[in-house]
């Protein structure tokens, strides 16, 4: 696990920008796959995402061609294309290329241009860190039988991680926190622990960044509000308590079935989410989201992997609420 294998120049750039874009304060995610409805189209090479405010968040996807032919002009329509799809605020293309010209026609279509100039002066990467190749590797070596059919530790990595891109909402955290329950259950595996411990703080980080990404729409609403949001977006994922109740309506009318709308009502109701609720509604809360969300995915990363007995008492406490959804018990966690 914590050998670190050969880079191909392109990789090696990646890293490069990402550990650049990291200290320069964003949350960043390499190579993340972007997919509509189970069908891969493309990948983004780095994402990255900044709290600008309590209101506003920055989204940026970054296009990386460090090769002796980047088609610079094609990977500007190109980056800023999936800016458009993907509607994010802005694009970035690093290309080799070192031409003023390029620079000019980046300007005029709002895409930031890093040339040549600036790529042969960014730093190595800090030995501390893993890399993503490495990371894929160990994740490909071991496969999940019974939840995820079959599936290696990669494809449901990479699926839990392509949310970060268009899938900031309930249904998207919904989805990845069943992600971070498998992880988290895992750690108990002797054999698996340290690995399980890395998709543990890299899946948690996604999580938080979703919510993040939807506090911001209800930062200044009253507390009880807040807190009723998350609690419907949680319990129903992106329709809330009321598109449920219209769902519940039109299938029961259609199946003409016996079972009553409160029969069906009562069945989805759980006061297992009340805990997140009632967490991530605090305002103190809320203000530190994306701060974790960057520990969390630096922790995933670090060589020494640090122990959760370990952490900050605020990252400890944001991990043992998904511990308590998750039905673990905290002591036995963090014994591990």
């Amino acid at each position: 696990m914590e050998k670190q294998i050969d880079l191909f120049k392109g990789e090696a750039m990646e890293e490069k920008l990402r550990s650049y874009f990291l200290n320069s304060g964003y949350y960043v995610a390499r190579g993340v796959k972007y997919k509509f409805q189970d069908n891969e189209i493309t990948d983004v090479d780095l994402y990255l995402y900044g709290r600008v405010s309590s209101l506003s968040r920055e989204r940026i996807n970054v296009d990386i061609k460090n090769k002796k032919s980047p088609k610079a002009f094609e990977r500007i329509l190109w980056a800023k294309g999936l800016q458009e799809v993907l509607k994010f605020d802005k694009c970035v293309v690093a290309t080799s290329e070192r031409k003023e010209v390029i620079r000019h026609y980046g300007l005029a279509h709002n895409t930031i241009i890093l040339d040549g100039n600036f790529l042969r002066k960014l730093p190595d990467v800090s030995e501390e860190r893993i890399t993503e190749e490495s990371l894929l590797i160990d994740l490909g070596q071991i496969k999940s039988y019974k939840e995820y059919k079959n599936k290696s530790w990669a494809i449901i990595h990479e699926t839990s991680k392509s949310r970060v891109l268009n899938e900031l909402d309930f249904s998207g955290f919904n989805s990845s926190s069943l992600t971070l329950r498998y992880f988290i259950k895992k750690c108990f595996d002797k054999q698996k622990k340290v690995l399980s411990m890395r998709m543990t703080y890299l899946h948690l980080s996604y999580c938080l960044l979703i919510l993040d990404f939807i506090l911001k729409d209800v930062a200044f609403n009253e507390p009880d509000l807040r807190r009723e949001t998350l609690s419907d977006g949680f319990k129903y994922g992106n329709l809330g308590i009321d598109g449920i109740n219209r769902t519940i309506e039109m299938a029961v009318q259609i199946a003409q079935s016996k079972t009553t709308f409160q029969e069906i009502k009562k069945s989805l109701e759980t006061t297992e989410t009340d805990i997140l609720s009632e967490y991530f509604s605090k305002i103190e809360v809320s203000k530190k989201m994306f701060k974790w969300a960057v520990f969390f995915e630096a922790l995933a990363f670090q060589k020494n992997l640090l122990n959760p007995v370990d952490l900050d008492p605020d990252l400890k406490s944001a991990l043992a609420v998904m511990l308590d959804y998750s039905g673990v018990k905290r002591k036995d966690f963090f014994a591990l």
